[in-house]
């Protein structure tokens, strides 16, 4: 055993807790500097830095409420990853209003929040019964609202079933989460088209919202397997994980990076091939200068080499090999979530900006210890749940 394993897991989670707190906040000041100097660089690398770790928190949701109404053993192993993602949403709607206050004071980030820009836009003016600031506003606390209220009552059953060791409490979320599901993904879309979509309104897609809502499911499964292995030499994952759990996590990265890539693909074979004025130079945009090396880059590594190495059963079924690709798979999904967000808000074609990397260090420390303070609050597996064999030690 090596002096990392060694070390209690309680320990390990302080300290990481400690200094992603740490690191957080510096990185959430620095960005914060900013403000002042280049108001338009602090609001594009804070919504884009926003959008990622939101990500996490929305796309664990999806993934209880999927695995509630679907059943099955994989999600027993993550469930308490993505229930504490879950209840990290008021700290995603907090981390929200710095988006809210720059709406209606800077004006940097959405052209339709513009005076001038309404006053000599026919197409903006079309749309300001939907894209204005106070709509805008309330519909991101409905979405919230919503989110919360479901994630909220499905960790209060889950925490009831480990208390309680009632059986029937599993269909009772079966039942809950079955309409949520509809919910989730109807307010989950309707608010990446608020949040990212609006950020060019000329521009349009219907595929846009689930597009970018499977990237963010497909971000938090990746998440959860990378957690998943560095504690699984620990218990109580050590004697409760199998090849069987990892496989079938496997083949759900396969399954979403194949529909990520359909409809990425879809959307632009359709807009390509429609070839009309008010569509194509969005992807023009992200095509021309170094953006376009940014698109071959997701091209091959989001989806063409993922796919092919997630088709291999032999690396499904091996732990590290699985935890390297989720890892990957991370990674690039915040590439391609720049790639989407930030080329709308610089017309100047590409150039970096040291909040880029900044901003999403600072909200990704604080989302880290946040995470670490609500996954600590319950028992790391299920206590109760049929679907996983527990030793009494572990149950302890």
């Amino acid at each position: 055993m090596t002096a990392t394993e060694s070390t209690p897991l309680s320990e390990r989670f302080s300290r990481i807790q400690r200094v992603a707190l740490i690191v957080g906040i510096i990185g959430l000041a620095v960005t914060a500097l900013q403000l002042r100097a280049n108001p338009a660089a602090f609001f594009q690398s804070y919504l884009f830095a926003f959008l990622f770790w939101n990500g996490l928190v929305v796309g664990s949701l999806g993934i209880m409420l999927m695995h509630n109404v679907t059943g099955g053993n994989w999600g027993v192993v993550i469930k308490r990853i993505v229930e504490a993602c879950s209840r990290l949403l008021p700290v995603m709607a907090v981390l929200l209003l710095p988006i809210v206050i720059g709406l209606a004071g800077w004006h940097e980030l959405y052209i339709w929040s513009q005076p001038d820009a309404v006053a000599h836009d026919h197409n903006i003016q079309l749309k300001t019964a939907w894209l204005n600031i106070p709509f805008w506003v309330g519909r991101a606390i409905f979405y919230f609202a919503v989110w919360t209220f479901w994630a909220w009552r499905l960790n209060r059953l889950s925490a009831e079933q480990d208390r309680t060791a009632d059986a029937g409490i599993q269909d009772r979320m079966r039942r809950f989460s079955a309409p949520g599901l509809l919910l989730f993904v109807i307010t989950a879309t309707f608010a990446y088209v608020d949040w990212v979509m609006s950020l060019e309104p000329q521009w349009f897609s219907t595929m846009f919202g689930a597009m970018f809502l499977i990237g963010q499911v497909l971000e938090s499964f990746a998440f959860a397997v990378v957690l998943l292995y560095r504690l699984s030499p620990r218990r109580p994952f050590a004697g409760a994980v199998k090849t069987q759990h990892y496989w079938d996590l496997g083949n759900l990265l396969l399954a979403f990076t194949m529909l990520w890539a359909y409809l990425s693909f879809s959307q632009f074979l359709i807009i390509w091939s429609g070839n009309l004025p008010q569509e194509i130079p969005w992807y023009i945009r992200r095509f021309s200068g170094g953006w376009g090396v940014i698109a071959v880059f997701v091209a091959l590594f989001h989806f063409g080499v993922p796919f092919f190495i997630l088709l291999m059963r032999f690396v499904k079924k091996n732990p590290r090999l699985l935890y390297l690709i989720a890892a990957w798979l991370f990674f690039v999904r915040i590439v391609d979530l720049y790639w989407i967000v930030v080329p709308g808000l610089r017309s100047r074609g590409y150039y970096f900006e040291w909040t880029d990397i900044a901003a999403p260090i600072g909200i990704g420390g604080i989302f880290i210890a946040a995470f670490i303070w609500q996954f600590r609050k319950r028992p790391l597996l299920p206590l109760h749940d049929k679907r996983l064999v527990l030793t009494e030690a572990d149950r302890a």
